[in-house]
């Protein structure tokens, strides 16, 4: 697989560091929000704007999307189109598979908009488009050509959006442990500056991770879905944002992992003593766990669509012993609503 080159940088790059011909997909309210944005979205020959969220993803809407893009580029050359996509996880995963596909795949820039993009998303090459209500289940591998991370873009989105990232990044410092655990481990307050000064480390340790399985063979990238399993139940279920239901998923598999012998008490009383774990989120303190028959069906049913499934009733969970030693293994989807209902309890009584 490709390397992203990787451009930090204060401002949006100019057309010319972009590529030759281009068409720029881009989240509809950016405009809106920035006039700085909206002046440079106007030099773009070709432009593409899109409504973010997971509906954007969605395989049968896609033949309408495709059909407008092919229209809007029938006169440019393969060989010479770059398509500059501008957004959050849903418009990258969407404008990375339209790259992918498009004259048989095209260059691709990515230019995250929000934290959780930055962070996570733009990153490893992955696309995709959901199938109903499961999530990621078309996609392929196509790592951009370039992927600009714009301060003053980051820097522009409303403060709760900074938390929304924090669930990316609290995940990656888990995962490689190490100074980037360590670092981030005594910080007291999150926000927007603190999320840019962990960016390249953040994205340098993914990128790690990555290059270990880049296309997901050896089942070693799949570590990165720490957290993810029950956090994508949760997304979908209460319509949260990303980046907090993986916050959610992360405390989750933390008390999964005490439970099954996997974490010492020592280590989870360490993690959950770290300044910054006062950001980590509960799903069981804050009543998003359920005993009541109709959640759990549905919870099972999400968990059903899981594209991490290994057998019919059998997925891969990711545990954590310790920051920078995570563990893959195959559970069923009743031990994951057990769990669910014990971590509910607990909490109930203590």
């Amino acid at each position: 697989m490709k390397k992203s080159s990787l451009s930090f940088t204060s401002e949006l790059p100019r057309l010319s560091d972009l590529g030759e011909e281009l068409l720029l997909i881009y989240d509809e309210v950016l405009p809106k929000k920035s006039t700085t944005f909206r002046k440079w979205m106007q030099s773009f020959p070709l432009k593409y704007p899109v409504k973010a969220g997971e509906d954007l993803k969605s395989v049968a809407r896609f033949p309408q999307h495709i059909s407008r893009i092919v229209d809007l580029c029938q006169n440019v050359s393969n060989r010479k189109l770059t398509i500059v996509v501008v957004g959050g996880g849903s418009v990258g995963d969407f404008g990375g598979f339209v790259a992918s596909i498009l004259k048989r795949g095209v260059r691709l820039v990515q230019m995250p908009s929000t934290w959780l993009a930055a962070i996570d998303s733009a990153h490893g090459g992955k696309t995709a488009l959901n199938v109903g209500a499961a999530k990621n289940q078309i996609g392929t591998f196509y790592p951009a050509d370039k992927i600009f991370l714009v301060k003053s873009l980051l820097l522009s989105q409303p403060e709760p959006r900074a938390f929304e990232g924090f669930g990316e990044l609290l995940k990656i410092s888990w995962i490689v442990g190490g100074p980037l655990w360590k670092q981030l481990s005594r910080e007291k307050e999150i926000n927007a500056n603190v999320l840019w000064k962990y960016l390249p480390a953040a994205i340098q340790a993914k990128n790690k991770v990555v290059a270990t399985d880049p296309e997901e063979k050896k089942g070693l990238r799949h570590i990165l879905n720490l957290g993810h399993t029950v956090g994508h139940v949760l997304e979908a279920y209460y319509k949260l944002p990303h980046g907090v239901a993986i916050n959610y998923g992360l405390d989750f598999s933390l008390r999964w992992s005490l439970q099954k012998g996997i974490m010492s008490r020592k280590t989870f009383e360490g993690l959950q003593q770290a300044p910054v774990s006062g950001y980590l989120l509960s799903p069981a303190r804050d009543c998003l766990l359920s005993t009541k028959a109709s959640d759990l069906k549905e919870f099972r049913h999400l968990l059903l669509s899981d594209k991490k499934k290994t057998k019919a009733q059998t997925l891969r969970f990711v545990f954590i012993k310790k920051p920078g030693a995570c563990i893959i293994r195959e559970v069923s989807v009743d031990d994951i609503l057990i769990e669910l209902c014990r971590q509910k309890e607990e909490e109930l009584h203590g």
